[in-house]
């Protein structure tokens, strides 16, 4: 039972297969490799909650991003609308 087998399981199953599959191992596999297993199986969890977290980070930073972007252009058009408001401008820069 190495990384890639509960890897794998977790792949197929989530937490809840990771630890059934715990669950069913040998009574009478020695404490030490249970041990082991325990420990690669909890590893597989937290490498992917790492990779969970991650890509929230991720996203959230790109949420950010865009409503950055969004607020830039809504400023724009704020100031574009307040502009065509005050009516046209002549080319000598004097109201029509």
């Amino acid at each position: 039972m190495d990384y890639e087998f509960w890897k794998e399981i977790h792949a197929h199953g989530g937490i809840p297969a990771v630890k059934s599959a715990l669950e069913d191992l040998p009574g009478d596999l020695p404490p030490q490799e249970a041990d082991a297993a325990t420990e690669l199986a909890l590893k597989v969890i937290e490498d992917d909650i790492a990779r969970i977290n991650a890509r929230a980070d991720q996203a959230e930073a790109r949420a950010r991003q865009l409503a950055e972007q969004a607020r830039e252009v809504n400023q724009q058009l704020t100031e574009h609308a307040t502009r065509d408001a005050d009516g046209p401008i002549a080319r000598d820069g004097s109201a029509e």
